[in-house]
């Protein structure tokens, strides 16, 4: 993974904690973070892997840590936002726990 010329917002989140970086060997594979910090819950957000690490479990391994120290930060839920029509993400999320919830569907009105 490559940081983009303007590193200072990623750069940020991982200093205040809001970004985590997933290492193999020393070598950056997966990341994840949060958003949406609310009174009782949390958004996770930012998964991602590059194509050429994905199929070795790390957005698996980095989406639960993230959100077991969320939990154990007191925070009763974690919400994350993904698109049903990808079986892989959903496949992740649903074996360390997660839930769909609801559909959402975005419009676009032309006038």
């Amino acid at each position: 993974m490559s940081i983009p010329q303007d590193a200072d917002p990623y750069l940020y989140r991982i200093a205040s904690k809001k970004l985590y970086i997933l290492e193999d060997n020393g070598i950056p594979v997966s990341m994840a973070g949060y958003t949406r910090e609310m009174q009782t819950a949390i958004g996770v957000a930012f998964v991602y892997t590059p194509p050429y690490e994905r199929g070795k479990g790390y957005a698996t391994s980095i989406v639960a840590q993230i959100s077991q120290l969320a939990l154990d930060k007191r925070f009763t839920r974690c919400v994350l936002y993904t698109d049903l029509a990808n079986p892989t993400s959903n496949s992740i999320y649903q074996k360390i726990g997660y839930m769909p919830i609801c559909d959402s569907l975005q419009l676009k009105f032309e006038y």
